[in-house]
């Protein structure tokens, strides 16, 4: 998943749209595809008056299934410019797992972001349909060394409401990495950790904390 910010709230209406293939199909700093290589597809709209909406769609395998499913994101939202450097957003994204519907979940979303970073705080009241409260808050950032090479990292936190007394509630996941672009393809290689004692995602390998992701992605 591209990794890239850009200051949302576009002068003019327009559409974009990628497809790529990763290692792996990483989701908050934990494989959702049974760490083998995946396949997605994004296409957004961002209109003039600052509302945008996008989906996505990637390859998955969950809890051990032999078969991939698609997973589809789609989101909504709206983004205004607080100055020339920084804009805020409110939103919200609806995740469909095909064949395991009971797993569908909204989240809603606020945050900031401006040419190089952004800061987000997502919301799930029923996080992966098992009825538990879920609060994110996540911040990206990127530092161009030269016109095709940046520098990429990410760190993500997550309090989940707790499905038993004791267990534990809080999650972290942070990336780091390196991108670059070639025309119209970009290449990502990522170094991704999660601290996820507590399970907190339906994940097919438990003690899999640490891991390398190599994505590429072609943008229309």
């Amino acid at each position: 998943m591209a990794c890239g910010l850009l200051l949302t709230g576009a002068a003019h209406a327009q559409w974009s749209a990628q497809v790529g293939a990763a290692s792996d199909y990483v989701y908050r700093g934990v494989s959702f595809n049974d760490s083998r290589p995946a396949i997605m597809a994004a296409v957004n709209y961002d209109g003039a008056a600052g509302w945008y909406l996008g989906g996505q769609i990637a390859q998955t395998r969950l809890f051990g299934e032999r078969h991939a499913e698609p997973l589809w994101i789609v989101d909504a939202g709206y983004a205004h410019a607080l100055t020339s450097r920084l804009s805020w957003e409110v939103g919200a994204t609806y995740s469909i797992f095909t064949d395991f519907t009971f797993w569908n979940y909204a989240e809603m979303f606020v945050g900031v972001s401006a040419e190089n970073w952004n800061l987000r705080l997502y919301h799930a009241p029923n996080y992966f349909g098992r009825d538990r409260r879920s609060t994110y808050v996540e911040f990206n950032s990127t530092h161009a060394l030269d016109e095709r090479w940046r520098v990429l990292a990410h760190v993500g936190a997550q309090q989940l409401e707790p499905a038993r007394v004791g267990d534990r509630s809080h999650t972290l996941d942070a990336s780091l990495g390196l991108g670059a672009r070639f025309g119209r393809v970009d290449v990502q290689l990522l170094w991704v950790a999660v601290d996820r004692a507590n399970y907190a995602y339906p994940s097919t390998s438990p003690e899999d904390r640490q891991r390398w992701v190599l994505s590429t992605a072609y943008a229309f």
